[in-house]
């Protein structure tokens, strides 16, 4: 199966599924949220060693509460910034898969973006789940030596933040690569279930 469908076809059935109501999915992506930025970080200090940069980018002073509220203010725009990206380039491989516009949600303890009444490819799917973790951190990456002390800050926050919160995305995305290449997708942004033939 190699294109995305409404209808599931005959003797397709669940074959697993990832949730954010499962404790069993959950204790996974509370382990992941916390290896992601741990691998990330000797990346982070290998730019910083190689830009010439590790002996400015890691001390802060605070000497007023206009600094304290600047460091604080970039926490918040950091993760604003990022949830819109990171769920964005998500719906951007949903949009280009389908054609169509994809459903975005957003409360206060997740954020998802979903392809809506559409059972996706396995190749996509996993395209569209990855790749906010592979190019915000690349950007990043790629942009910390040139930047300033404070968007260093920020851009280190926005890579490690990122990373952690790609954890549900890389659970999903180890489920789905212990599954058949013609498997099919169903990502209603809670919870993500795959469907195999059954033959």
């Amino acid at each position: 199966m190699n294109q995305p469908v409404k209808t599931l076809p005959p003797a397709y059935t669940p074959a697993a599924s990832v949730s954010l109501t499962k404790t069993s999915d959950l204790i996974p992506m509370l382990i992941w949220s916390l290896v992601l930025p741990a691998l990330l970080i000797p990346l982070i200090i290998l730019v910083l060693r190689f830009s010439g940069r590790v002996s400015t980018s890691g001390t802060f002073s605070v000497n007023s509460p206009g600094q304290f509220i600047g460091i604080l203010g970039g926490i918040v725009m950091v993760t604003v910034i990022m949830v819109i990206v990171h769920e964005g380039v998500h719906g951007l491989v949903f949009w280009r898969t389908t054609g169509e516009m994809p459903g975005f949600e957003f409360k206060f303890y997740y954020a998802s973006a979903s392809p809506g009444d559409w059972y996706l490819p396995r190749r996509p799917f996993m395209l569209a789940t990855l790749l906010p973790l592979a190019v915000i951190s690349l950007v990043c990456l790629v942009l910390i030596p040139f930047a300033g002390p404070y968007l260093r800050y920020l851009l280190i926050l926005l890579a490690v933040f990122n990373a952690s919160g790609s954890a549900g995305d890389l659970v999903v995305a180890l489920r789905l690569s212990r599954l058949p290449a013609d498997t099919l997708i169903k990502d209603s942004g809670s919870s993500v279930t795959f469907y195999t033939p059954s033959v």
